[in-house]
């Protein structure tokens, strides 16, 4: 159908887009000139089409003074080398700074000048939430380094990571010379424990998550202990993605393990004695109560109370929990087993060898899995739904 006495209103499209729609030239004697301004440069700059058409002067008062010579030389870039223009900067529009974002396509002129043809946005909401992002991000980073921490995700499919910073750091690896991956952990990781790190994974895809310590030798030869949290996930594309955390628990490691090499404090067991396994419980309770995610899971054990028992039930316990399960007794014949693996089946598998073996052996006790709840308030609630009524 043809409307010949109709017309398209081209002034009235563009002031009705957002933002605001322009047209300037760069002479080639240097000078600066809108041809076009539509009305939204008002919500842009603050100032009329008419101030800006009549003296681009104006902009030095309106733009951030630390953006000013940014945007010039852009735009100068983008005459030189005849490419679009993209930039973004601040503006003080009404006493208060906002962000906006503009772009443009350039023509070279017969006579020498440059035209930009292009569009101006207020992007300050958007802005805002990028920066309190990367603000955020700053913090994390900061706080992972005080914690010595870090965190990562994992393509199972792939095997490619990406790591933050501090996991960098952790392994005592150059960012800028290592492809983060499953490869690269495998080789830090000490020979005798490429296994646990393996089953970890197996088990964190049958129970959804994993956590595991390890020993890495690092470039220096120097060996470091690892606790790795992570949780498992199907992505959009359907790969197998674990996301985690990573810490450095070395310390905390050649204490136990120097404990445990020693007979511990307790005299029965050789396990922690009540003051060591009731840290090392709450100090268990708190790391749940920031990440839920991560259950906490005790084997609970209440026998005779008498040495030749204990030191039975304690040779029992040990052959039948993993190497970084942590065994103490709180006494009165209590015994308590913090679990290192999240894997389901391998605790129960442990809570299975260790009533068979005390059955074996004659003993009588009470013997239960307990895990921690999100109503706990406090790290011994657990304990108390434990011990047998």
């Amino acid at each position: 159908m043809n409307a010949p006495n109709s017309s398209v209103d081209l002034v009235s499209l563009t002031n009705a887009l957002p933002g605001a729609v322009y047209q300037l030239e760069l002479t080639e004697n240097g000078n600066w000139h809108f041809h076009f301004v539509s009305e939204g440069i008002e919500s842009i700059y603050g100032c009329s089409m008419a101030d800006l058409q009549q003296n681009t002067c104006v902009l030095k008062d309106i733009i951030v003074a630390d953006d000013y010579d940014a945007v010039v030389n852009s735009l100068l870039d983008s005459a030189k080398y005849q490419i679009p223009w993209n930039k973004e900067y601040r503006v003080v529009r009404n006493g208060q700074t906002h962000w906006v974002y503009g772009h443009a396509v350039t023509e070279k002129q017969p006579n020498g000048s440059t035209i930009w043809k292009g569009q101006l946005l207020d992007i300050t909401e958007r802005k805002q939430l990028e920066l309190t992002v990367k603000r955020h991000q700053r913090n994390l980073e900061l706080a992972e380094r005080v914690a010595n921490l870090g965190h990562w995700k994992l393509n199972l499919n792939t095997g490619k990571s990406v790591w933050s910073d501090t996991v960098y750091e952790l392994y005592g690896l150059e960012k800028s010379k290592t492809d983060p991956g499953l490869d690269i952990v495998m080789e830090k990781t000490h020979p005798e424990d490429r296994k646990t790190i393996t089953d970890a994974i197996e088990a964190a895809k049958k129970s959804g998550v994993r956590d595991v310590e390890h020993r890495i030798i690092r470039s220096d030869d120097t060996v470091r202990w690892l606790r790795e949290s992570g949780i498992y996930q199907l992505d959009e594309n359907g790969d197998e993605i674990i996301f985690g955390t990573v810490q450095d628990i070395t310390e905390y490691k050649e204490m136990e393990l120097k404990l445990r090499s020693t007979g511990g404090e307790d005299e029965h067991t050789g396990f922690y004695n009540r003051r060591m396994m009731l840290r090392a419980l709450q100090r268990r309770f708190s790391f749940y109560k920031a990440h839920p995610e991560y259950p906490y899971i005790l084997l609970v054990l209440q026998v005779t109370n008498d040495a030749k028992t204990l030191k039975r039930t304690a040779e029992i316990v040990r052959a039948s929990i993993r190497d970084y399960d942590t065994p103490g007794h709180l006494g009165n014949g209590l015994v308590t087993v913090l679990l290192s693996t999240l894997s389901s089946p391998e605790n129960k598998s442990s809570l299975r060898r260790v009533m068979e073996q005390l059955s074996n052996a004659g003993i009588e006790g009470h013997c239960i899995l307990e895990e921690a709840r999100s109503t706990d308030s406090r790290f011994d609630d657990i304990l108390t739904r434990a011990l047998p009524k």
